[in-house]
């Protein structure tokens, strides 16, 4: 038969529940139980209850479904500075290869090297096969050392005192050394504010504490048209291309960069854009990602290496351009497989580059304006100082005034839409307009349970020394079973 529990028991019981239903803050429990009430009332507050609390309910799951779709907003910020890091200034000639650097010996190769450089936008015809162009092999190619470093470093572009005309960083005198060689799809090229000399080691940064024209670097080129070697084929255009960019950055001249002309005073003012984005799932960037050979992970730096992959790859070499100590790769190599893997590469033939964006990077924007130079008021003592003719100079001279527009920055910063503090408020926010419940009301429920269990504990311990229950104190229920006889 079974045995209820005392009616001492039954109040106890009783008692607890009205005491939790009386107390709670959860709006609404108390006005359902009210047996004061009218029926109808309490039904009114038994509907307005659930109602409030299904609403409450599909509001946190709209917020908790906003916030798995992590979406990220963009704070965008000025900041004022009483001065600003100045950018590397990389610039390169559109000429690759000096005429009168170009030995009797050398001319036969020439052709080829222009050639062989001439890669980056190569693509695959239709029936699939390479489009090789009419340049004939020369005999001496099957078993030349010919070495484009040397070439290069040699019959390039050089950077020196009959190029650097005028070099002046602030108003005070720059000069030639403070420029660090770098290979690019453009040969020679020279950089500004490296950050580190040609033997690698780490030098100051410069700063700039004044905007405006005049008060950064000011440089007058000489470009030696006389010099050019390229063709229709090549770089048809005269002048040189200058890039601002980050000193941890390599420059990408052949993607960026502006093209200045012979001819004219070029003012180039400067924005500095700081960039800091968010991981996934929220953003794209990838803060684990590194570089074998630069310290920084870029997005020039990553487009170099994973080209570079591909070349050592298959060709077993690396171009003399970028970076590694493979070795550098024959003329041969350099016109039947670099062209051909780059090739398949831009066409989407090959593994595409994995290159997610920086986590955090700066980048500078440019805006570049024009006058002519020399003016015909200053021709006569332009032809004095430089020693050379107005012409020439129109030809040949290539004036530019780097500087910042503003010492400001702006900052562009990716934010979560949702965080998990949000959620959490937004959860709360719902839960206390609607039904207004908190963190303690979930604490009254379980005090509540609490105070149940024990009660229930001690009650079938009550009732089981009362009948000599063989299990004793590990009886949990409120009732008790026992056999009729």
């Amino acid at each position: 038969m079974l045995i209820r529990m005392s009616n001492t028991d039954e109040s106890e019981e009783q008692s607890l529940e009205r005491h939790f239903i009386e107390s709670t803050t959860l709006h609404g429990i108390p006005q359902q139980w009210d047996n004061a009430r009218p029926i109808w009332l309490r039904g009114f507050w038994f509907l307005a209850f659930f109602a409030c609390l299904g609403t409450g309910l599909w509001q946190i799951s709209l917020r908790i479904t906003e916030y798995r779709a992590y979406l990220a907003n963009t704070k965008i910020t000025l900041e004022y500075n009483n001065e600003l890091q100045f950018p590397a200034i990389t610039i390169c000639n559109f000429n690759r290869y000096r005429g009168s650097e170009v030995s009797d010996e050398d001319w036969p190769y020439l052709e080829y090297a222009l050639f062989a450089e001439e890669y980056d936008y190569d693509s695959y015809e239709d029936d699939g096969k390479f489009e090789q162009s009419s340049f004939s092999y020369y005999a001496l190619f099957e078993n030349s050392t010919f070495n484009f470093t040397e070439f290069t470093r040699r019959a390039g572009f050089v950077l020196d005192n009959e190029t650097l005309l005028d070099c002046k960083w602030r108003g005070r005198p720059c000069y030639a050394e403070n420029f660090t060689h770098v290979f690019t799809s453009y040969g020679n090229c020279w950089t500004f504010n490296n950050g580190v000399d040609e033997d690698g080691n780490y030098i100051e940064i410069l700063s700039e504490d004044q905007p405006g024209a005049g008060n950064g670097l000011y440089l007058v080129v000489d470009i030696q048209q006389a010099e050019y070697t390229e063709s229709l084929q090549g770089n048809p255009q005269a002048g040189l291309k200058i890039l601002a960019h980050d000193q941890e950055a390599p420059p990408l001249m052949d993607a960026l960069g502006s093209a200045i002309p012979p001819g004219f005073y070029s003012y180039i003012s400067l924005r500095r854009n700081e960039y800091k984005n968010l991981q996934e799932p929220w953003g794209k960037c990838d803060q684990n990602r590194n570089l074998e050979h630069y310290w920084e992970y870029t997005l020039s730096g990553c487009f170099i290496e994973c080209k570079l992959q591909h070349i050592v790859s298959e060709c077993g070499c690396r171009p003399v351009r970028y970076p590694g100590e493979a070795t550098e790769c024959s003329p041969r190599q350099s016109v039947t497989c670099v062209k051909d893997v780059i090739a398949r590469l831009n066409d989407g033939l090959l593994e595409p580059c994995y290159c997610p964006v920086p986590c955090q990077y700066i980048e500078y924007s440019t805006t570049v304006s024009y006058g002519a130079f020399p003016s015909q008021s200053v021709a006569e003592e332009a032809e004095a100082h430089f020693n050379v003719s107005v012409d020439y100079q129109r030809n040949n001279f290539v004036v530019l005034d780097v500087f910042y527009e503003e010492l400001n920055y702006q900052r562009f910063e990716q934010q979560k839409a949702i965080s998990v503090s949000s959620l959490i408020s937004d959860i709360g926010g719902n839960l206390g307009l609607f039904i207004g419940a908190s963190i303690l009301t979930f604490a009254e429920f379980i005090d509540y349970f609490v105070k149940k269990s024990l009660k229930v504990c001690t009650s079938r311990k009550n009732q089981a020394k009362e009948k000599g229950h063989p299990l004793g104190n590990k009886v949990k229920d409120v009732w008790s079973v026992s056999k009729s006889s």
